[in-house]
């Protein structure tokens, strides 16, 4: 299922790239691969966060964040200070 939502969303980013380069005028290359609206729609009345805009990297360290948290770690500020699954909480706090 992550893998088919991960695909879903990159399929949304494909389509919303290339809506944006239509109105600034620019060449499309090509919808192959792109989400078309009318499924778009469809996930959006299932779940409207199922796209969020902000980038997967920040999702993961929200995520992990939340789970140290939940876990009963305090909230890291300082960078460095808690490295989990590779992700500095740390300094994405502090971003």
């Amino acid at each position: 299922m992550g893998i088919w939502l991960k695909n879903a969303r990159a399929a949304a980013q494909r389509a919303q790239n290339n809506e944006q380069r239509r109105a600034e005028g620019l060449p499309v290359e090509s919808a192959a691969g792109a989400l078309p609206p009318e499924r778009r729609d469809q996930l959006d009345d299932i779940d409207p966060a199922w796209c969020p805009a902000w980038p997967i990297d920040w999702q993961r360290s929200f995520h992990l964040t939340r789970q140290h948290l939940d876990t009963g770690g305090a909230l890291p500020t300082k960078p460095g200070a808690v490295v989990h699954q590779g992700e500095d909480l740390g300094r994405w706090v502090r971003t």
